[in-house]
């Protein structure tokens, strides 16, 4: 009796070891972020961030005085000289044929018709732009992490059908040769159970070989590191589709087309005339009093108008320009809204057929697995061969694989839906 107890107190304490061993399983969705995450061009996102950042900070700087220092010293061949009798002074006047201006001139625009305030827009909508082309390219990785794991979902599912049909071969080879040894049964039924059991054996090979693969490239891809004995969680509930297009797309196109029109506004505010206030110090001679040699300060202050009349000549092409490209950009929304209609009516027919493909499948696994338990009565009792045994063992095999089959790719239908739509 104790050791009854006892040994049943061992049994507890290894199957809870057992378990503690078992991997956690891995969902689609944690597939998803982790691939997201480790994406190289994800990073990019915080770098236009920045940059567009430091572009603003920039344009700040227009309202400020621009302030340039300035100098010049010349030695000229000839200079003013006034030989008139000056009353009360000497015999004449004659400039000094070195000459010197060192100094600061400041210039400041008094307003630029919210020119830097457009142009501001402008590069946080050139930012946007390329952060949203980075969420559209999301698109294409996520499809690429959904075809991995129905890939590698549907070999693992395979591979639990191959380890039963093997299982149930290796039973029926043992009875199979006893009775041979026996001289019950004939040598060659034996070699028909065991041919197949080695073909099972190598198509369970070769789904090892094809998920090495695939789980190599799911490890770059998430930066996890995973093999063969990574679990895939079972299915929940059929996804619920969706409805609401929320595609990153439609949000390019758009900041596209505003980035147009800024740059057209840009356009006409360039051609406006611009006024400005001056302010000019310098330290040399003669200055603008020609007639004093003596080193001094001297300067100016004043106000300007500069309208650049010839920017009028191509302002009309730059914005015909615009209008082409906003009407390219109109073409590539309406462009990818078709195609995308097109490959979500074609993915809802897919999600349709599927279903009723399911249900069928279902009935179908129910009789091929009735036709097989009655082959394997017959084949033990000697009614038939091992040859007409793996014809129904086969057929039952190939029915569980296509409903397994079908249920996957319906998930993976209604995930692949899902993400055409933008989830």
């Amino acid at each position: 009796m104790t050791r009854s107890i006892i040994a049943g107190i061992a049994a507890v304490f290894a199957g809870m070891h057992l378990y503690a061993q078992q991997p956690e399983p891995v969902t689609l969705e944690q597939l998803q972020g982790l691939a997201r995450e480790n994406y190289p061009l994800l990073k990019q996102k915080q770098m236009y961030a920045d940059m567009a950042g430091n572009k603003v900070k920039q344009l700040n700087s227009n309202f400020l005085p621009q302030v340039s220092l300035t100098g010049q010293a010349t030695y000229q061949s000839e200079v003013t000289e006034l030989n008139v009798p000056i009353p009360g002074g000497g015999g004449g006047f004659k400039q000094k044929p070195d000459q010197y201006a060192f100094g600061v001139e400041l210039k400041e625009n008094l307003f630029d018709y919210g020119a830097v305030k457009t142009q501001k827009q402008l590069e946080r909508e050139s930012g946007e732009i390329q952060n949203q082309q980075v969420e559209t390219d999301m698109i294409k990785l996520k499809d690429r992490i959904n075809q991995l794991y129905g890939n590698i979902y549907l070999q693992q599912e395979n591979k639990k059908i191959m380890q039963l049909r093997i299982a149930e071969l290796d039973a029926k080879r043992k009875k199979m040769q006893s009775a041979v040894d026996n001289g019950a049964a004939l040598q060659s039924n034996f070699l028909v159970l065991e041919s197949e059991y080695l073909s099972t054996e190598q198509k369970i090979e070769e789904i090892n070989s094809n998920l090495v693969a695939w789980f190599k490239t799911l490890s770059l891809l998430t930066n996890k590191t995973m093999d063969t004995t990574v679990v895939f969680a079972e299915p929940g509930k059929p996804k619920t589709l969706q409805s609401t297009i929320i595609r990153p797309e439609y949000k390019l196109f758009d900041l596209q087309a505003n980035s147009l029109k800024l740059r057209e506004k840009m356009i006409n505010r360039g051609n406006l005339p611009k006024v400005f206030v001056f302010g000019r110090g310098y330290y040399g001679r003669p200055g603008y009093n020609f007639l004093n040699n003596d080193f001094r300060p001297y300067g100016m202050v004043g106000a300007g108008l500069n309208w650049n009349l010839s920017a009028y000549y191509t302002s009309s092409r730059e914005k015909n320009n615009l209008h082409i490209n906003n009407d390219l950009v109109n073409n590539q929304k309406k462009l990818f809204d078709l195609n995308l209609q097109t490959t979500l009516s074609q993915q809802q027919e897919e999600i349709n057929k599927l279903e009723k493909m399911i249900l069928m499948d279902a009935k179908i696994v129910e009789a091929k697995t009735n036709v097989r338990k009655a082959s394997s009565s017959q084949l033990d009792n000697g009614i038939i061969t091992s040859s007409d045994y793996i014809v129904d063992l086969n057929a039952e095999n190939q029915a569980q694989f296509n409903l397994k089959l079908h249920q996957i790719q319906l998930m993976m239908a209604k995930e692949n839906y899902n993400t055409t739509l933008g989830y």
